[in-house]
């Protein structure tokens, strides 16, 4: 009777096993490793050290700044943006690879006097159009515990979100990996 129970037992995780083993390989079948690829030529999984001189030869180059928030690195989009983004980005790191890359984004000319014109709603929309270009379309909006919106996708491991900051002038967004968050 106990080795019934036991053997019973046994089979219902293993069971539980194979379904979640299925769903997270579905999950992943859609994956495109592209989705890898970040920014100006950073990618999930890049070693620190290698993250510190590519950086070094963009500014080199002129394609990357000193950022202007905090300690990031920083360059212009007239790209994906009308008018021109400055975009803000330093990655964190996991066992010294790229496991997230959280992301500032304002207008160039923006001045409190400009702001209806060069507004956080009308870059949110921006960033979210850029976001789908690269994630493809499906962001849930969500608020968050502090009752402030957000946008998120979950794309195979990735998991992209895209708020609007408390400064007015900024979005922010960060894209994480589950393979590089320890996960």
């Amino acid at each position: 009777m106990k080795i019934k129970y036991i053997l019973t037992l046994l089979l219902i995780i293993v069971l539980a096993l194979v379904i979640a083993f299925k769903k997270d390989a579905l999950n992943f079948k859609s994956y495109d490793d592209s989705y890898d690829q970040l920014v100006k030529g950073l990618y999930f999984g890049m070693d620190k050290q290698d993250f510190f001189s590519h950086c070094w030869d963009l500014n080199q180059k002129g394609e990357t700044h000193h950022g202007t928030i905090d300690n990031n690195v920083m360059y212009v989009d007239s790209i994906n943006f009308d008018p021109k983004v400055i975009v803000n980005f330093y990655p964190e790191f996991l066992d010294d690879k790229i496991s997230k890359l959280p992301m500032s984004f304002y207008f160039h000319g923006w001045a409190p006097w400009n702001k209806n014109l060069l507004s956080q709603d009308s870059l949110s929309l921006q960033v979210m159009k850029l976001m789908e270009a690269k994630y493809g379309e499906g962001f849930e909006k969500r608020t968050a515990p502090n009752g402030r919106p957000f946008h998120i996708k979950f794309a195979g491991p990735l998991m992209i979100r895209v708020y609007n900051d408390i400064d007015e002038m900024i979005v922010k967004a960060d894209i994480s990996h589950k393979y590089y968050q320890g996960e």
